[in-house]
């Protein structure tokens, strides 16, 4: 016999008739559909999961892209600016060589802007300036005609240019000194000039105007003059520390 079939009696007038009924199958629908309904379910999680690490991976990439792009494009800058400031350095060598004058004083000034632009070249152009101001400065010039009057000593217009530049030059530990011994510095005007870390041994400065010049601390002073004890300065003798107090030293 069948499991779980049954008979169902129905009475027609007098007689009876049996009709069967179809059987029915228990199934285990709870597990069955368990295990099959999770598919519509998990499948949706696992792609999700899957564009979120493929997003940050694409994230990542792009960021290490454009950290490279900016590590090549800081050096190309850096090489650009480099090679800038070689070809202006150049470029101010060549004109301290001209016959011209203005365009030897144009070649120093360009040569401090170097020199405050890239530190790196600054012990460099200060030495160029300093071997100018030595090689330059020892010549007289050509006496006045007949009739008229000497004028007073002073460097020529290139060489004070020189000059000035040396005397706010940047000052730190660890430079080596200017180099202006022997330099014929007579009648140039070195007011509040730095001359704190050069060697002056030797150079002339008759007639120089020397007030408010930091002057090197134990180097012989100039007739004339008096070294502050205070600030480092040059005063003109007898003036009196009340004057030179007032000053402060030029850095």
């Amino acid at each position: 016999m069948a499991p779980h079939a049954s008979v169902a009696t129905m009475s027609l007038g007098s007689g009876r008739q049996q009709r069967p009924v179809s059987p029915r199958l228990a199934l285990p629908a709870g597990g069955w559909l368990a295990h099959h309904d999770a598919g519509p379910a998990w499948q949706p999680r696992s792609l999700a999961a899957r564009d979120a690490a493929r997003g940050r991976l694409l994230a990542l990439g792009a960021g290490l892209l454009a950290a490279g792009a900016l590590v090549v494009t800081a050096r190309s800058r850096a090489r650009s600016r480099a090679g800038q400031l070689a070809g202006r350095y150049a470029l101010a060598l060549g004109q301290l060589g001209c016959e011209e004058l203005d365009v030897r004083i144009g070649g120093i000034r360009a040569l401090e802007r170097v020199a405050r632009d890239s530190p790196g070249h600054h012990p460099a152009v200060m030495g160029v300036l300093a071997d100018f101001i030595r090689e330059r400065s020892g010549p007289p010039r050509p006496p006045p005609g007949p009739g008229r009057q000497a004028p007073e000593p002073s460097p020529r217009p290139d060489v004070q240019a020189a000059i000035t530049a040396l005397g706010r030059r940047r000052i730190e530990p660890g430079l080596r000194p200017v180099d202006l011994a022997g330099a014929d510095l007579t009648g140039a005007d070195l007011a509040d000039a730095d001359l704190a870390g050069a060697d002056l041994a030797r150079a002339e400065f008759a007639g120089a105007e020397l007030t408010g010049a930091l002057w090197p601390p134990g180097g012989p002073v100039p007739a004339g003059w008096e070294r502050h004890t205070g600030s480092g300065q040059l005063i003109a003798a007898g003036t009196g520390a009340d004057r030179a107090a007032a000053r402060q030293p030029h850095r």
